[in-house]
């Protein structure tokens, strides 16, 4: 019998990584996350792992942001190098996604909303150096190899009885076999027939075709619904507030609604904007009943189980005609900068980033104007072989190509055209040809760009200059899943 299975610790993901000042300047290397550096404590397949971030990446003092959910970041400073600190992690399909930052000035002391966020950490200016990696978790252990079996069966506790002097009868013995094998087949069929006998064939085959063809049905494939994971109050929505537009594996869009019949104080939504799972909430006040927020939302997906959390908080403090209850006290995170504290409920989503189609086939496009995209990180160009067109001047210092909050299409353009090829084959690009071909001869990739003046629109750019993505938050590889154009 094969040994029961043992289990150990799954090993931690690292997916984004990045060492840069709070002037927004890269560092020449990314310093890689020490193997001790965060270790998985426990997984039992629930809501929650647990596991310890340690300081082992200076000897010297550092601080620690750590983000183990949305909107919880643990700040610790002064920390000296062996120090640790336990976290739990918040698991959605079975792994739990978080941001761990490491301030390697021991004086730095960022504010508690910007401490676990790359994108305000990179525009504050200064020359405090960070490191910044987005991990996740899974939040179950792997079934591991017990080793080999005892050389002697174990004995048992209570040994069976003797073994019987003779075999013992069966209940119901077989009946005696033939002599000898049938010489043939049986002359005749078998005694029962079918339930429902066959219809017979036609006689010939027929000399026109049916007087109408098949209906044919053009099935569009709806986005996925979002799904309710949890809420804080006692008021149930009488429809879900948010509504995805469109989905493409590494981002979802949404609209945010309010479904209530009365005018909403102000509503609430956070959810992931950036690559390093930084969190972002915004509020929208008096929102209209029936009413839909006119920015549509983009918000980054987990790269393992293809899914992203979104919170809604929905307040009323309307005197004359409230419409939650008076027990609805769900409590809005600080980093929201709530107002007055009303009547408040809490939904929780799990927003799902695969197309329910099993053809892949494209979800509806978005039609609202998207989210206007924060300030990025500026580019290194030095980073991508290119100094002369990414960096102000061979002295290093580095262009910032997000310094036009607009990230204007023309701009991009002037970035990504005109680049020739990398011909070397081991080059890592933030986009790969492989997933989203394009061009005469197939050999660049498909990418989307996001400008507040043209929408989103799709370029198709050599893989080397796809890169730059990596600085803009809203841009992900791939054709736009909505927007207002192509580039031509």
């Amino acid at each position: 019998m094969a040994p029961t299975d043992c289990f150990m610790p799954a090993a931690p993901k690292i997916i984004e990584s990045v060492c840069m000042t709070t002037g927004g300047k890269l560092l020449n290397a990314t310093i890689p996350m020490p193997d001790s550096a965060l270790l998985i404590n426990s997984q039992f397949g629930g809501d929650k792992v647990h596991f310890t971030v340690s300081q082992t990446w200076t000897e010297d003092y550092a601080g620690l942001a750590i983000e183990g959910g949305m909107g919880t970041c643990i700040i610790k400073g002064n920390v000296t190098f062996g120090d640790s600190e336990d976290v739990q992690g918040e698991c959605y399909d079975g792994f739990a996604s978080v941001t761990v930052v490491v301030y390697m000035d021991e004086e730095f002391e960022p504010d508690e909303c910007e401490a676990c966020n790359v994108n305000d950490l990179s525009e504050m200016g200064g020359e405090y150096e960070f490191c910044a990696y987005r991990v996740e978790l899974p939040c179950e252990p792997m079934i591991v190899d017990c080793g080999e079996p005892s050389a002697a069966p174990s004995g048992s506790y209570f040994p069976s009885s003797a073994p019987s002097d003779a075999p013992t009868d069966s209940s119901a013995p077989s009946a005696s076999p033939t002599a000898s094998p049938s010489a043939g087949p049986t002359g005749s069929p078998s005694s029962s027939p079918s339930a429902a006998p066959t219809e017979g064939p036609t006689s010939g085959p027929t000399t026109s075709p049916t007087a109408s063809p098949s209906d044919v049905i053009e099935m569009v494939c709806a986005p996925p619904d979002p799904i309710l994971i949890s809420n804080d109050g006692e008021t149930m929505y009488p429809a879900p507030p948010v509504v995805i537009t469109s989905v493409n594996t590494t981002h979802v869009t949404f609209n945010v609604e309010n479904t209530f019949g009365n005018t909403a104080s102000s509503v609430f939504t956070e959810y992931h904007s950036g690559s390093f799972g930084e969190t972002e909430c915004l509020e929208e006040e008096n929102v209209e009943q029936n009413a839909q927020i006119e920015t549509e939302f983009v918000a980054q997906c987990m790269v393992h189980t293809k899914i992203s959390i979104v919170n809604i908080w929905v307040t009323d403090c309307s005197a004359a005609t409230p419409f939650l209850d008076q027990t609805d006290n769900a409590e809005i995170p600080e980093c929201c900068h709530a107002g007055e504290q009303c009547r408040t409920v809490q939904y929780t989503f799990k927003l799902p980033c695969v197309s329910p189609c099993d053809d892949e086939a494209s979800t509806l496009a978005p039609s609202s104007a998207p989210v206007p995209a924060p300030v990025s990180a500026p580019v290194n160009g030095g980073q991508f072989g290119r100094p002369d067109e990414y960096s102000t001047n061979s002295g290093g210092a580095r262009r910032n190509l997000a310094e036009d909050k607009e990230g204007s299409t023309e701009k991009f353009e002037s970035i990504t055209t005109g680049q020739t090829e990398s011909n070397n084959a081991e080059d890592d690009h933030f986009c790969v040809n492989e997933d989203y071909p394009c061009g005469p001869n197939n050999n660049k990739v498909h990418v989307c760009h996001y400008s507040a003046l043209d929408g989103y629109k799709t370029f198709c750019v050599p893989e080397s200059d796809s890169d730059v993505l990596r600085f803009y938050p809203k841009d992900y590889c791939g054709p736009c899943v909505g927007g207002y154009g192509s580039s031509s």
